[in-house]
């Protein structure tokens, strides 16, 4: 997520501007997830074919089901089975300015910067410690899932101010040289560059697609569906919406969404600074980013 330098250089990649109106389509998406727990009605009969399936009984596994709904006590740390925190900024290679050390913010592994607050939410929050220092955090799961999935989050934005740099994406950088980047939602305090979704089927940024998209400080979900024909992306999803965006598999250079075995995992990370930030001094801090629920789901 900090190698932002690359992303918006003239030639590079194939950026799309135009956001279609969500409508009614043909193209089968998943269906809404089975939440573990969940019951159906009882006696109820057999949906018909093509139609979803009823949820499980209570307490009854559900195959392929993974994801957080961030529940715990207020103050502690997002489960550690699930998630890594980050203890510190990635250093980027040939740093232009703002991508040098002295010019980030740091990611910190404390339970002022990463914690649930006792609501169901994770809380990811970003502050200013001196005069040009600012701390935050970023948290990546220990969970991946492979082609054949939905990924969808509920996330808040209650920090969109200059020099901050909030995400949801989805990473595998297993090989370095083989990797892949999904930002479901990505905003920029650069206030540069416009917020929107970007597929990166390089790990350096240098072969992407990427597509403007509105963000506001509200609650929202934030979904991408990955099969064999590529990605499809999805705002505040409802049955039979199109897509705002799709990526055909192997439209990029390099593209290794399809290669076997090949797994994305979760990431949330509110950065500060960084090309995609640049000057935090005028922004207001503390600011953070909230994630109510996170699923991954067959389909």
């Amino acid at each position: 997520m900090d190698r932002r330098n690359a992303l918006m250089m003239a030639g590079l990649g194939m950026a799309v501007v135009a956001v279609p109106t969500p409508k009614a389509f043909a193209n089968p998406m998943a269906p809404e997830p089975p939440l573990p727990g969940s019951e159906g009605p009882v006696g109820a009969a057999p949906p018909p074919p093509g139609a979803p399936p009823l949820p499980p009984p209570p307490g009854a596994a559900v195959p392929g089901f993974l994801g957080d709904e961030f529940d715990g006590p207020a103050g502690s740390a997002p489960n550690p089975a699930l998630w890594s925190i980050a203890q510190r900024r990635e250093l980027i290679k040939n740093p232009v300015f703002w991508d040098r050390p002295e010019n980030m913010g740091q990611y910190r592994d404390d339970r002022e910067h990463v914690f649930l607050d006792g609501n169901s939410n994770l809380v990811i929050r970003a502050t200013r410690e001196a005069p040009g220092k600012y701390v935050s955090g970023k948290v990546v799961g220990n969970f991946a899932a492979p082609i054949g999935h939905t990924f969808e989050a509920r996330v808040k934005f209650e920090c969109l101010t200059p020099g901050s740099w909030p995400a949801w994406w989805l990473l595998n950088d297993d090989n370095k040289k083989r990797g892949g980047e999904v930002d479901l939602v990505e905003w920029y305090g650069n206030m540069e560059w416009p917020s929107g979704t970007t597929v990166h089927a390089r790990l350096d940024g240098t072969s992407f697609a990427t597509i403007p998209f509105p963000v506001d400080d509200q609650w929202h979900r934030w979904r991408m569906t990955w099969n064999p024909s590529g990605m499809y992306f999805f705002h505040d999803y409802e049955p039979g919406m199109e897509p705002y965006f799709e990526v055909p598999a192997n439209s990029l250079e390099d593209w290794a969404f399809n290669d076997p075995g090949f797994m994305l995992k979760p990431v949330f990370n509110l950065a500060v600074g960084g090309t995609g930030g640049k000057d935090a001094s005028t922004g207001n801090y503390p600011a953070q980013m909230l994630v109510d629920w996170v699923r991954i789901f067959p389909g």
